[in-house]
């Protein structure tokens, strides 16, 4: 079976072409922007799965990749993935998520009508919730209230339709708050555990700035995220949504004690309003019954774990960081 992953590149893309990869009778091509991180390549044993490095809304471009391929499925994670900044980014994340995901539909339904297509959406389109609405099921009607859960929302639909419409076989998953290594940008999990790293290695000075710690959110380890992917792509319904999570609330105070227990730095911890979100949900828990209902998936993978293998990614980063810093020193001595 040949599975096509857009966003390959990416957090989530890179551990879902590790499965897939590892996978027996699994053929993985990917779609990416062009100069993705070179470490990708280097995530796999012998050869890393072939890669087209295009703009997913180069309508030419992709009907003729898609056309070549003739990919037995579809697995699109492409998309702004932050929910952070977004309200200045309305129609840069508009773009990215619900009008490229217009383009891909549409050129699979021109060149590959037959492939299964997953369409990876967002557990943030179910917007504020009340305690006595959670846990949060597929059938709670959605009320995004961010531009970010718009655009993932607006990229269901446009998705689903192609079932609606014409029959093609599309499934989508709806993922809530997930961690592991190799993830980047402002995310809570990722931002504590590179600080940390960075104190350890005396990069930084020891204090650590936050958001609000007291929200709770239902965090999956990546790894248990995309075996759930391809479980979906698999065995879902056709028109069907998928919540992609554990079913329980960890309090973000708790992951930044552990992150700060399973490291050798004591640090202050400072507020940073800039961390603040104007429509931040207090409390956030999915409902996982229907996914586990395909009796093909359960988590796997120790909260304590994930959190440990985050600091460790980032302690290797941030000893290249040094170990470049002391060279640049004996080149350039003051």
């Amino acid at each position: 079976m040949k599975i096509l992953v857009t966003g390959i590149a990416g957090f989530a893309g890179g551990h879902l072409a590790q499965y897939l990869h590892g996978l027996e009778g699994q053929e993985v091509v990917g779609l990416s922007l062009p100069e993705p991180p070179e470490r990708f390549s280097r995530l796999f044993e012998g050869e890393p799965p072939r890669v087209h490095y295009e703009d997913i809304t180069g309508e030419a471009r992709l009907g003729a990749i898609l056309a070549e391929e003739r990919p037995d499925a579809v697995m699109h994670l492409a998309a702004h993935a932050q929910v952070a900044g977004a309200w200045g980014q309305g129609r840069q994340i508009m773009e990215n998520n619900a009008v490229a995901t217009q383009v891909l539909m549409q050129a699979i339904h021109d060149n590959c009508p037959g492939a299964r297509v997953l369409l990876v959406g967002s557990g943030d389109v179910y917007g504020h919730v009340e305690e006595d609405e959670l846990p949060l099921a597929e059938d709670r009607p959605p009320r995004p209230n961010n531009p970010y859960s718009v655009s993932k929302l607006a990229q269901e639909f446009i998705a689903l339709q192609y079932h609606h419409a014409f029959g093609m076989e599309v499934v989508a998953a709806r993922p809530f708050n997930h961690i592991g290594p190799r993830q980047l940008g402002d995310f809570i999990t990722p931002a504590v555990a590179r600080q940390l790293a960075e104190i350890e290695a005396g990069l930084k000075e020891p204090v650590i700035e936050v958001g609000n710690l007291d929200s709770r959110r239902d965090f999956l380890d990546v790894r248990d995220v995309v075996r759930a992917y391809h479980a979906i792509l698999e065995r879902g319904t056709p028109g069907e949504v998928y919540n992609v999570c554990s079913g329980q609330a960890r309090v973000i105070r708790d992951i930044v004690t552990t992150l700060v227990d399973l490291s050798d730095a004591r640090p202050e911890l400072r507020q940073d309003p800039n961390r603040m979100r104007p429509s931040d949900t207090p409390v956030v828990i999915g409902d996982n019954a229907k996914l586990m209902a395909l009796e093909w998936w359960k988590p796997r993978i120790d909260f304590r774990q994930s959190l440990g293998d985050v600091l460790e990614f980032w302690r290797g980063e941030a000893a290249g960081r040094a170990a470049a810093n002391e060279t640049g020193r004996h080149r350039h001595p003051g």
